[in-house]
C-alpha cells in the first residue's frame, strides 16, 4: 500500500490511498484535498468558503472504477464544461450519504440526499454539489465508467441526478456499499474489488425498482445493525463513544445494542477497538516514511490512554506501532 499524507496523491491502481488534513499544514489542507479529489474522481472545481478546512480521503482505484470514503468540512463542488472536457472518460458518479446532506443540481433538477440515500449523476453533464453548511459531510463516493452499462437501455435517464432512498436500495446493494464504507481500510484489494463489482451489477436493478415496492427482507433484517455500525463508524474518533451513546442516538435500549453485537459474534467494545486499530495501522502504512507521531494517531482515533493503546495494538498486530513496517 502507498500514499502521501501531506500532499497530492499519486497511487498505483488497486492500492489504498489515504490523505488526512490532520497530518499536513492546515494552510494547505484544502489545496491538497482539491488535488486529491480531482486525481481520484476525475476533474472537479471544489470551493471552500469557511476557515480551517478539515478532511480525510480513503480511496482505491480499479480497472472498472474507483471508490473512496470522503469526510470533509462542507464545500461546494462544481463540474464545469471545462472539467468535463478534461475528463478522460464518461462515467457515472455516486455518493452514499453517511452523514450530512448533499444537494445535487443537474439537468434542470435539484435533489437533496440525506443519510442512507444514494445519489447518482453523470460526469458528462455540468453538475453542482452543495453540502449542508451546518454539518460535516461523510460519504462513500465512487465513479463507474459509462461503458460498464453499455448493454443497459436508457442509461442516461437512469443516472441523471437520481436518488435511491434508503427505502429503495435493495438489500444486497446496500450491504455491499456499507461493507466497503466500513472496511475500506481493513479489507484486501481483492475483497474490495469483488464488492465494488457486485455494486456495479446491482445498481441497474436497484435503480429500476419502484419506490412503492416492498422493502427487501434482507434489508429489513439488517438495517438496525447497519445503522448502529454507521453511527459507530462516524464517531470512532470520539473517546466517549459507548453503548449508551449509541443507544441514545438510535432511541433503543443499551441492552438491545449489546444484543445486536452479540448476534454478530462480537461485543461493542471489541468492535470499536478493532476498528480504531485498523484505522491507525493504515494511517501508519500510508504515510510513506513521513509518519505522524504515534500519540497523535492514537488520540485522533479515540484512544485516551497511550498504554492501553500500545497493548491493544501489539496484541492485535504482533508488534508495537513504531515497528510496523510500511507496505
Amino acid at each position: 500500500m502507498s500514499g502521501d499524507i501531506g500532499g497530492a496523491p499519486a497511487h498505483p491502481s488497486s492500492q489504498l490511498h489515504i490523505w488526512d488534513s490532520q497530518y499536513g499544514p492546515s494552510t494547505q489542507a484544502f489545496s491538497f484535498f482539491r488535488e486529491t479529489i480531482c486525481s481520484e474522481f476525475m476533474p472537479w472545481s471544489p470551493e471552500f468558503y469557511g476557515n480551517n478546512f478539515e478532511g480525510r480521503v480513503e480511496s482505491i482505484a480499479f480497472e472498472n472504477g474507483a471508490v473512496g470514503r470522503v469526510r470533509m468540512s462542507p464545500i461546494v463542488a462544481v463540474k464545469t464544461k471545462q472539467d468535463i472536457a478534461n475528463s478522460p472518460i464518461e462515467c457515472v458518479h455516486g455518493n452514499l450519504i453517511l452523514g450530512g446532506e448533499l444537494k445535487v443540481e443537474q439537468g434542470g433538477h435539484t435533489n437533496i440526499a440525506k443519510p442512507g440515500d444514494l445519489v447518482l449523476y453523470q460526469s458528462y453533464e455540468p453538475v453542482v454539489l452543495t453540502e449542508d453548511p451546518d454539518c460535516p459531510c461523510d460519504n462513500l463516493a465512487f465513479i463507474i465508467p459509462k461503458s460498464q452499462f453499455s448493454g443497459m437501455p436508457n442509461v442516461d435517464d437512469f443516472f441523471r441526478n437520481t436518488i435511491l432512498s434508503a427505502e429503495r436500495l435493495i438489500g444486497p446493494l446496500s450491504s455491499c456499499l456499507s461493507m466497503i464504507a466500513q472496511n475500506l481500510c481493513s479489507a484486501s484489494s481483492d475483497e474490495l474489488h469483488s464488492l465494488f463489482t457486485a455494486c456495479i451489477t446491482l445498481l441497474p436493478l436497484s435503480a429500476g425498482i419502484n419506490a412503492g415496492e416492498k422493502k427487501n427482507e434482507f434489508a429489513q433484517g439488517n438495517r438496525m445493525l447497519r445503522e448502529v455500525l454507521s453511527y459507530v463508524d462516524r464517531n470512532l474518533s470520539d473517546p466517549d463513544l459507548s453503548p449508551t451513546a449509541a443507544a441514545e442516538h438510535m432511541s433503543v435500549s443499551v441492552r438491545y445494542i449489546h444484543k445486536l453485537f452479540t448476534q454478530s459474534g462480537t461485543t461493542f467494545s471489541a468492535y470499536v477497538t478493532a476498528e480504531r486499530l485498523e484505522r491507525i495501522r493504515w494511517d501508519l502504512i500510508a504515510s510513506s516514511g513521513r509518519r505522524p507521531p504515534i500519540s497523535a494517531l492514537a488520540y485522533r482515533w479515540g484512544f485516551s490512554d497511550l498504554s492501553t493503546f500500545n497493548r491493544a495494538f501489539k496484541t492485535r498486530f504482533g508488534c508495537t506501532p513504531s515497528r510496523l513496517t510500511p507496505a
